[in-house]
């Protein structure tokens, strides 16, 4: 991924490339940014280009009739702490935590692949992005608002909430959060045997190793609770410091949606996809611990264009401790 500010050589930006080369363009509002070069204060506006993937082991592996959601927050992920650090004046020791995220497709049509098979389509994403909670002209977050279109269509907007954490904060919340954990073995929450793979069918993959989450259990009435599954994955779901990525947690919410409104409203996950998403974070996840991912599945109803859909709402926890909470859409395309 490089970056452009229109006056100088574009610097490598160092992340993990999921959707392979990005351009970051920024657009400052007046030319008297370059004369200061000076962190921002106000708003701020950015232009994610590069094209849609046809190799990446995850956001093509599948039935291929859409393009994949997450390469659209996944980019995001990636460059969200680099234009705090650069542009916002945040210092670089301080990392940078999504703590919220929602994504509603405005076109699904333009998320429709070729029938020919995957080529790469131009991908763009416009990001505004604003300053949060700014103390002695530091923000300790950033407010992004973004619109995504492929081919030269507006297909999709969103939002996301990015904090930056103090050093000796984060390594105390993410010690604090393992404590908690570890010490209270009377609300532990674990599956009752060895857990088996999703169906690959119905959770919208082909390859074993991109399945995260197992067979679900307990299934009632349009709820169903389910696994993560820690290992054996792809490396690009590899988290640090023992905790689950955001990668790996996205992916366990989409192909959690989709098995539930498939088992609940028989609703065919190769041709359906997530037409919107709305994620809170509410803490880490430690790898070495079971976490489970329960779904309710809304009424069968129909979207403007009348194709089924089906809303859901997710919790993930750990040892009964909210980890996140969604709510997603699964629409199949006609």
């Amino acid at each position: 991924m490089t970056v452009d500010n229109g006056t100088t050589s574009p610097p490598a930006i160092h992340g993990h490339a999921t959707a392979g080369t990005q351009h970051l363009i920024h657009r400052p509002p007046s030319r008297a940014y370059y004369a200061l070069d000076a962190p921002s204060l106000g708003e701020e506006n950015f232009t994610l280009v590069g094209a849609t993937p046809v190799t990446h082991p995850l956001f093509n592996d599948g039935p291929g009739r859409f393009h994949d959601l997450q390469i659209a927050t996944e980019t995001v992920r990636e460059i969200g702490e680099f234009v705090g650090h650069r542009y916002f004046g945040v210092p670089d020791d301080r990392p940078g935590l999504f703590y919220r995220f929602a994504l509603d497709f405005t076109d699904l049509s333009a998320w429709r692949t070729d029938a020919g098979g995957p080529r790469p389509v131009p991908l763009a994403t416009h990001i505004r992005a604003r300053p949060a909670n700014v103390v002695a002209e530091v923000p300790r977050g950033l407010d992004f608002h973004l619109q995504v279109t492929i081919d030269g269509r507006p297909c999709a907007t969103g939002a996301a909430g990015l904090v930056f954490l103090m050093p000796k904060l984060y390594r105390k919340h993410v010690e604090h959060s393992r404590r908690a954990l570890q010490a209270a073995p009377e609300i532990d929450d674990a599956p009752d045997g060895p857990l088996l793979p999703a169906d690959s069918a119905e959770a919208g993959r082909y390859a074993p190793e991109n399945i995260v989450i197992s067979e679900p259990a307990d299934v009632s009435r349009g709820r169903l609770s389910t696994w993560l599954l820690p290992t054996p994955v792809s490396p690009v779901f590899t988290g640090e410091d023992g905790q689950y990525s955001g990668l790996h947690l996205l992916e366990a919410l989409r192909q959690t949606s989709l098995v539930a409104a498939g088992r609940t409203h028989g609703l065919s996950s190769a041709h359906s996809t997530l037409g919107a998403c709305q994620i809170h974070f509410r803490g880490p996840a430690e790898r070495e611990l079971p976490l489970r991912c329960v779904a309710v599945a809304g009424p069968l109803g129909r979207d403007d264009e009348g194709r089924p859909a089906v809303a859901v709402t997710l919790t993930l926890t750990q040892r009964r401790r909210a980890v996140a909470e969604a709510r997603t859409t699964v629409v199949q395309d006609h």
